[in-house]
């Protein structure tokens, strides 16, 4: 496990840097009314702070400004994270047009692709560079989408930042991305994880559409970043999409019934698989719980994944597609 040794300290700097941060925004945001007030989409009954996904951002960033990270491709990543920061703080406070947002993200897709930020595995930057642009900005609007629960965002980032460090780490002679892959993903971890105490249960801050996009944003950019390990090409492409399978699938989920239901995609409403599972009968905390659990559980398939046969690869993805689908099958005939 020594190869985990250079990912521990932006991971500890960035977890404590969080603890002390998040509290700190809390109170700052209580007193200009930085909040979320209650409606009748959402599930709290009183305002809330927000800011949460500044104190995530800034305890992110300041990790990175210690392990050295602030050039070449984690550079175009913090400045798309840094234009979704500004765009969700705008969001936060006063709304926003979803053509404006849009195009932020895109924009944000942009800069990171323009840096070197892209995936490979196409062949050709023709196809390769708009397909990493629609990786990103749909998984930052999975992520953002998925924002809708106590500490169900932030727990998912940290599954998943966590296993993308780890793999990038095991792997790092495979390429010169694999450390600032590590490094970042384990940054972001532990920016999620000091922000989590005070979000899990009875959440006392949010991270807002400022933390969500940015968590998305990033997580979807080290993805295409880093070079994911497998006995095969089709294999190796499907480790970022079993570390991110829970947000994708709680997208696709929604995008297919809210199409047939005639119901417009982008509208807000309680029909993600988070209320589908209250709605069936769990605690609030219950329902992030086993979410986490669903995550790690793909997260560890992700690893195993990464030092298994080619059979075996098959064998692990069709289990977990599998078990998504069921579960999928079960959520669709649950109460909105």
């Amino acid at each position: 496990m020594d190869y985990l040794q250079p990912a521990l300290r932006p991971f500890l700097i960035a977890l404590m840097a969080s603890i002390f941060l998040t509290p700190a925004f809390r109170l700052l945001a209580s007193k200009i009314g930085f909040v979320d007030r209650p409606s009748p989409r959402k599930i709290h009954g009183e305002p809330i702070p927000l800011l949460g996904g500044l104190a995530i951002y800034l305890a992110f960033s300041l990790a990175l400004a210690f392990a050295g990270g602030f050039k070449d491709h984690l550079l175009g990543i913090l400045l798309g994270a840094t234009l979704l920061l500004i765009l969700g703080l705008i969001d936060d406070r006063r709304g926003m047009d979803l053509k404006v947002k849009l195009s932020g993200q895109i924009l944000a897709a942009l800069i990171v692709v323009s840096l070197g930020v892209r995936t490979s595995f196409l062949g050709s930057p023709f196809l390769n560079v708009p397909f990493t642009i629609l990786w990103i900005v749909g998984i930052t609007n999975a992520f953002n989408l998925l924002d809708n629960m106590d500490g169900l965002s932030a727990g998912l980032a940290v599954i998943s930042a966590t296993a993308f460090s780890a793999i990038a780490s095991r792997y790092g002679a495979l390429g010169p991305e694999q450390l600032p892959t590590a490094l970042a993903s384990a940054s972001l971890a532990g920016a999620c994880l000091g922000f989590l105490p005070y979000n899990l249960y009875r959440a006392t801050i949010f991270m807002g559409d400022a933390g969500s996009n940015v968590l998305g944003f990033i997580l979807a950019s080290l993805a295409a970043l880093g070079n994911w390990r497998s006995p095969t090409l089709p294999t190796s492409l499907a480790i970022p999409l079993l570390i991110l399978a829970y947000p994708i699938f709680d997208t696709i989920l929604v995008v297919i019934l809210r199409w047939r239901r005639g119901q417009p995609i982008y509208q807000g409403g309680k029909d993600h698989t988070s209320h589908r599972l209250v709605n069936l009968g769990l605690g609030k905390t219950e329902t992030v719980l086993l979410i986490h659990l669903f995550a790690i559980c793909h997260a560890l398939t992700a690893v195993l994944v990464t030092s298994v046969t080619f059979r075996l690869s098959l064998v692990a993805l069709a289990i977990s597609a599998s078990i998504l689908f069921i579960f999928g099958m079960v959520l669709r005939k649950a109460p909105v």
